[in-house]
């Protein structure tokens, strides 16, 4: 997936090896999401999709819930855009023991 995404470039063989495709400042956690989550129609949040209409609970929880998930996937969204991969990786070289 990070392949197709075109995050990695890998080389077969005996020397085969696995490298970036681009700096880590131009990949967000956005990016990385996308590439692997299986997110369909746009939707991270899927759940009883055909509700009982007779009911009390099935016929108003998606009128409960659908755009309370939707602003919760959107805010998670717009998070993941604004940390970059080498965000984590400065951090990491800067862990003292």
């Amino acid at each position: 997936m990070l392949k197709s995404a075109g995050f990695i470039s890998v080389s077969r063989g005996r020397t085969g090896k696995i490298t970036l495709a681009r700096p880590l400042n131009a990949i967000t956690f956005y990016d990385v999401y996308q590439a692997v989550e299986c997110v369909n129609n746009n939707k991270l949040f899927k759940f009883h999709e055909n509700p009982n209409p007779n009911c009390p609970v099935g016929k108003n929880i998606h009128a409960a819930l659908d755009d309370k998930l939707n602003q919760i996937q959107f805010a998670m969204e717009d998070k993941l855009s604004s940390i970059t991969l080498d965000q984590v990786a400065d951090y990491i070289k800067n862990i003292k023991d």
